[in-house]
């Protein structure tokens, strides 16, 4: 169960500057729910540009049946949410 999902437009990429080589700070404003977002993301495996569109989703566990999950990553092949993506953060 997603807690959040949504398409956002990226508005404005380093806004204050580039801090890191392989990272960037992105503006987005969500479709639906007229979010403001403020993201780093990993520019250097997935890149990024003003105006570029991307699906966000907030969820408690990757595991698609809703089980807490133990913290770190699971590895094991099993189906998650995360197929569902091309880029995924995981932590807390």
């Amino acid at each position: 169960v997603f807690l959040l999902e949504d398409l956002f437009d990226i508005k404005d990429i380093d806004q204050d500057g580039k801090k890191f080589d392989n990272v960037s700070r992105i503006e987005a404003q969500s479709q639906t729910y007229n979010l403001h977002l403020t993201l780093d993301v990993n520019t250097e495996i997935y890149p990024l540009k003003v105006n570029d569109r991307f699906s966000l989703a907030i969820a408690t566990t990757l595991r698609k049946d809703g089980v807490a999950d133990e913290g770190c990553f699971d590895q094991s092949g099993f189906e998650s949410h995360a197929d569902e993506f091309e880029y995924v953060m995981v932590g807390k």
